[in-house]
């Protein structure tokens, strides 16, 4: 991940509705609806979002419910509680990260066909 974050939703705000970005992007408060970034998304300790995120690499330290569709890295930090399926090339766990939801890792090339329909990402109960 890169140090050129090029926005911030604060920890005063919260966001009801999908957000969309060019660039890296930092959490801090809360955001109810789905996360886009062609770029990596950093959610810090405390933060929510309660959607799906789809970006290139991601780390994320608060509570996602939703699936995380990440095209090359994702790190689980150990105050992280994923509530939701996640789907990436390269993954990490920290020692104390909680993850509810099934896990399939991918090759890159395959992400760029499930980034355009995030709701491509089939769950166990669809599969059977």
């Amino acid at each position: 991940m890169n140090n050129n974050i090029s926005s911030i939703i604060g920890p005063e705000m919260e966001i009801d509705g999908n957000v969309s970005v060019n660039g890296d992007l930092l959490i801090y408060g809360t955001i109810n609806g789905d996360v886009k970034s062609d770029g990596d998304i950093i959610s810090a300790n405390n933060s929510k979002v309660n959607g799906n995120i789809v970006s290139k690499n991601a780390s994320i330290s608060g509570v996602v419910q939703g699936n995380l569709i990440i095209e090359s890295k994702v790190t689980l930090k150990k105050d992280a509680h994923l509530k939701g399926d996640l789907k990436a090339a390269i993954i990490t766990l920290e020692e104390g990260a909680r993850f509810d939801g099934m896990c399939s890792m991918v090759q890159q090339e395959k992400y760029k066909s499930t980034t355009s329909n995030p709701s491509s990402f089939n769950t166990a109960n669809e599969q059977v």
